[in-house]
């Protein structure tokens, strides 16, 4: 990347020009003193000048590597151990889903936040809205291309809650054929069976290493009782750099970085959510 900008010629013709002057100072002190000691004093001075960002730079670059080495073995073990889909239930026929506990909304400022817990697994991008258009997206018919080529069902209205116990309040989003494709509506009591929910449980040894953690669970609201979950976990690879403009908890996300692996980025919780609750119609063990 640096090639097609010009900077690494740039770096490079530096860095040469670094050693010469090193090479000068050293030479310079060997010939310019007199005595044997003086000669020996001025070219370790030399020696240390021009030593110490070369060092200091190998030891940066061993530590970096080493907290990689031990980041990715953690995040590994993340994936052997806990990480994957648990199904205990499945239904079909299933006309809405009430979202119980909607993902956060995130800034800006949270992509780059190392211990930001809004589940950047499940969805990596900002806004007041991130709950709503993450719960959209379970919505209406879709066709998907290159991964997943088919066209789909999704469920005719989907319900979030917000508020507290005995004063909830129920929004209803409904798929529509023309901008902005989404009808929303206060509505007084939920109709859904089915429930789920989003939730980061990063432990702050996840967030010591850039490893985010989430669950999401799909529910029975007749007994709360747990139909499936999956827990996914996501390295963020770049370790919180931001250089060429990287949002830390956005650029990572993708395949090699997360497990269950994330292959298309926008429908993953829709996939796992209709395996579990199909939409599938003239089938009606679901409501």
């Amino acid at each position: 990347m640096l090639e097609l900008t010009g900077f690494g010629s740039v770096l490079r013709g530096i860095g040469v020009l670094y050693w010469l002057l090193a090479i000068g100072a050293i030479v310079l002190a060997l010939y310019k003193n007199k005595t044997p000691r003086a000669r020996a004093i001025w070219a370790t001075v030399a020696v240390l000048v021009f030593g110490f960002l070369p060092a200091k730079q190998m030891v940066e670059q061993y530590q970096k590597n080493a907290f990689a080495k031990e980041a990715w073995a953690y995040f590994k073990h993340k994936c052997d151990t806990e990480a994957g889909e648990k199904i205990y239930k499945t239904f079909t026929g299933v006309k809405s889903v009430l979202v119980v506990k909607p993902l956060p909304a995130a800034t800006e400022k949270d992509l780059y936040d190392q211990f930001w817990m809004g589940d950047p697994y499940s969805d990596d991008l900002p806004g007041v809205d991130r709950g709503e258009r993450a719960a959209a997206k379970l919505i209406g018919r879709r066709r998907f291309t290159q991964e997943y080529s088919y066209a789909d069902s999704g469920y005719s209205f989907i319900e979030i809650r917000s508020g507290k116990e005995g004063n909830w309040i129920f929004l209803r989003l409904a798929p529509l054929n023309l901008p902005p494709y989404v009808e929303k509506s206060i509505i007084k009591s939920s109709e859904s069976r089915f429930g789920i929910s989003w939730e980061d449980i990063s432990t702050p040894n996840d967030r010591k290493y850039w490893v985010a953690g989430s669950r999401l669970q799909i529910l029975d609201l007749t007994d709360d009782s747990v139909v499936a979950e999956r827990f996914g976990y996501f390295i963020e690879t770049g370790f919180g750099s931001t250089a060429g403009q990287r949002r830390p908890w956005q650029t990572s996300r993708g395949v090699g970085t997360t497990c269950p692996a994330i292959i298309n980025r926008d429908h993953v919780n829709r996939f796992f959510v209709l395996k579990v609750l199909g939409a599938s119609e003239g089938i009606s063990n679901g409501k």
